[in-house]
């Protein structure tokens, strides 16, 4: 197997010359791309207008490749193409690095192609390649913030709130992004902490939202519902990254793992129906994702252009 094509020589094969194009779109590396105008002017507003603007523009016929008007615009060649594929009957095309996936959504919002940002974020999400590790997200909260990316800032707000976040955490962070943002993500992870621990009170109070009450089991807390599961529920409000099906079947197994063989007669942990489990889980899903809703970072991204 060969290596890989690098980004120019992608970019060598897969110019656009759509058939009927009728104008030349070239980007600041001086790529053409000749396409109809129409597909553009009905994607994207901000490039209807310039392209209105260069066919009211005085021309000079030349060369076959811009005999056509041409717009420039200042993305780079693999941006522009990737962002066409987008808008053409082709097969969608994501750039090769996490920074330009991230420049493509914004040329995108830029542009104000509102159908091709749902279908970027689709590819993006299909793909899954938006990491959630600490240093990846702080990564892409500090692009999501350059270029005015809210949902990807928000995502990656979201993702970082699963770390402790305390001081001694940070201190090599800073070449990451600056203090101050730093210091934001902070406050914000603090709001989110306090409003799930307060829905997560209310919910243990209510036996889970009555998903988790009238269970056989050895112990019992004083919300009616099995210990261990209060326990559970307590430690997603201290650690969010706990709130996963892999962790509550792990929690599940240390309950019962004391008592062998004869659980069965003991505790009926083991056995509870799934549709209860699915019960619970999604009553304690609406706790905790609602919990990110409220805990909102609208005041901390404001100050940085996002509303």
């Amino acid at each position: 197997m060969g290596e890989a094509p690098t980004a120019f020589e992608r970019l060598a094969n897969l110019l656009f010359d759509y058939p009927g194009a009728d104008i030349v779109l070239r980007s600041h590396d001086s790529h053409h791309f000749r396409v109809p105008k129409i597909y553009i002017i009905n994607s994207s507003p901000v490039l209807g207008e310039l392209i209105r603007r260069a066919l009211d523009s005085p021309r000079t016929v030349g060369k076959a490749e811009v005999s056509l008007p041409v717009v420039q615009l200042p993305e780079s060649g693999e941006i522009l193409h990737c962002l066409l594929t987008f808008v053409f009957p082709v097969t969608p095309l994501l750039p090769s690095t996490l920074d330009d996936i991230i420049k493509l959504l914004s040329v995108a919002q830029e542009y104000k192609m509102g159908t091709v940002l749902i279908h970027i974020r689709g590819s993006i999400a299909r793909k899954n390649l938006l990491p959630t590790g600490l240093e990846p997200a702080l990564h892409i909260y500090t692009l999501a913030q350059k270029y005015g990316l809210r949902p990807e800032a928000l995502q990656a707000a979201r993702a970082i709130s699963n770390y402790s976040m305390s001081i001694d955490d940070f201190n090599d962070k800073f070449d990451i992004m600056p203090g101050a943002t730093l210091h934001e993500l902070w406050k914000y992870h603090k709001r989110v902490r306090a409003i799930l621990a307060s829905g997560l009170t209310e919910f243990r109070g209510s036996g889970a939202h009555g998903t988790m009450t009238g269970l056989h089991c050895e112990e019992y807390s004083s919300s009616h519902i099995p210990n261990w599961v209060d326990q559970y529920i307590e430690s997603v409000g201290n650690a969010p990254n706990l709130f996963d099906l892999v962790e509550l079947n792990a929690a599940m197994a240390r309950h019962i793992s004391p008592f062998g063989n004869d659980f069965r007669d003991i505790c009926k942990c083991a056995s509870i129906p799934s549709q209860t489990i699915r019960d619970f889980w999604a009553a304690l899903g609406f706790v905790v994702h609602d919990s990110f809703e409220k805990a909102s970072v609208f005041d901390v991204l404001s100050r940085y252009g996002f509303y």
